[in-house]
Order: C-alpha cells, then sequence, then structure tokens
C-alpha cells in the first residue's frame, strides 16, 4: 500500500498561509505568553510559601492560646486555693472550728446505716499495645533530638469522649517527661507542639520511666501513672 499522507484534506497547520511577517508576530506573541505565565507561575509559589507561613503561625497562636488558657485555669486554682487557706478549710494547720477537724458523728448504737457510691457504671475500657523497637539507638536518638524521651500515638479510650485522650511516654533514665520540645521552632516541632498541646501542661520537674498522661480538661493535663 501506499504511505498515509502527513496530513488529512483541509488539514493546516497554524502557521500555513501565513506570511514571514505575521509568522515572526505570532512567534513573538507567543513569547510574551510564556513570560507571562512565568511571571503568574512565580507569583503563585509565593502565594503558596505566604499561605504556608499563615498556616504555620495558626498553629503557632493555638499552642500560645493553649498555654495562656493553661496558666489562666493553674492561677484560678491557686487563688481558689489560697482563699480556701485564708478560710482556714485547707492548708497545713486548719482550724478547730473547720469542717476538717471537725470529728465524724458517733452512730447511734444498735442502729445499722449503709450507703453505697458506685464508681464502676459507664466504664469504658480498651488496650492500647505500645511497641518500642530498637531501645539500644533510643538514648542516642533522643540526645540528637534534644528530648529525654519519647512517646506514643495519642489514643482514645472512647472515641467520642474528647476528655480520654491519653499518649504513653517513656524516658530511659527516668528524665523529663515533656515529650515535644516546646522551645524549638521549627515547622516540624511547631507541628508537635500543635499535636501534643493537650498533654504538656503539667510540672516540669515531675521524673518518671514509663507514663500514662491524660490530655488537659477543665482539671489540667494529668499523669495517671509513673
Amino acid at each position: 500500500g501506499s504511505p498515509l499522507p502527513n496530513h488529512f484534506p483541509g488539514a493546516m497547520d497554524a502557521g500555513d498561509g501565513l506570511t514571514a511577517e505575521q509568522l515572526r508576530a505570532r512567534i513573538e506573541e507567543q513569547r510574551a505568553l510564556q513570560a507571562t505565565l512565568t511571571a503568574q507561575g512565580e507569583d503563585a509559589l509565593r502565594e503558596i510559601g505566604e499561605a504556608e507561613e499563615r498556616q504555620r503561625l495558626r498553629r503557632q497562636l493555638d499552642v500560645e492560646e493553649t498555654r495562656s488558657s493553661h496558666l489562666g485555669a493553674v492561677l484560678y486554682s491557686r487563688q481558689r486555693r489560697r482563699r480556701s487557706i485564708d478560710r482556714d478549710e485547707a492548708g497545713a494547720l486548719p482550724s478547730e472550728e473547720s469542717t476538717f477537724a471537725k470529728p465524724k458523728p458517733q452512730p447511734t448504737p444498735g442502729a445499722l446505716a449503709k450507703t453505697t457510691t458506685s464508681y464502676a457504671s459507664n466504664v469504658v475500657k480498651r488496650d492500647f499495645v505500645w511497641e518500642v523497637s530498637g531501645l539500644s539507638w533510643l538514648e542516642q536518638q533522643l540526645a540528637q533530638e534534644g528530648r529525654e524521651c519519647t512517646s506514643s500515638d495519642i489514643f482514645h479510650v472512647h472515641p467520642n469522649d474528647s476528655d480520654s485522650k491519653y499518649v504513653l511516654v517513656y524516658s530511659p533514665r527516668g528524665a523529663s517527661l515533656l515529650h515535644a520540645d516546646a522551645n524549638v521552632c521549627d515547622e516540624s516541632s511547631d507541628w508537635d507542639i500543635y499535636k501534643f498541646r493537650d498533654f504538656l501542661f503539667f510540672d516540669e520537674n515531675l521524673r518518671g520511666t514509663l507514663a500514662l498522661v491524660r490530655g488537659a480538661d477543665s482539671f489540667g493535663t494529668n499523669l495517671c501513672y509513673r
């Protein structure tokens, strides 16, 4: 058979039928379009960087607002305790008239009184296994990261209970249990701080090897077990 034609009948290249001057003009148009698209692409790239910076700052603001909220809760708790001490309702030396110093009423002989308070209702249980591999390298890795402990992923005992968030923390030398370095300000650390923001606010002087930490609620962050 004969070779296929390069063009279908009636097909025409973009520049067919144009004079040399018109072709040069078309070339300049395309070059001008390319310059415009290149500039717009650079603007879009710059805008992406600005959007990422705004996102990073939003996460940092979340961290600072959480810290401020925690400090406010601590202040309120200390002020309330101070008032209780001033009223001799608490403290090391309450008055003899305070409720803490009053003797318990003695039951009437022969009378039987009973009351039951149950704390076992609506108890939710969940098994969580955290495996740490490469323990022989853990201390060296933590030293490189400027930390003294490592932590598990955050897990919920009940998926619908926002106050049931926990994390396990392990410090091989029984050192600090702060598992995200709030003093480092690179992007990854900011994300770690945001992710663990509900687990960072407890006494940083506390030490331990293995701890179960509950996320902050209205009572603050709680170290459940050490």
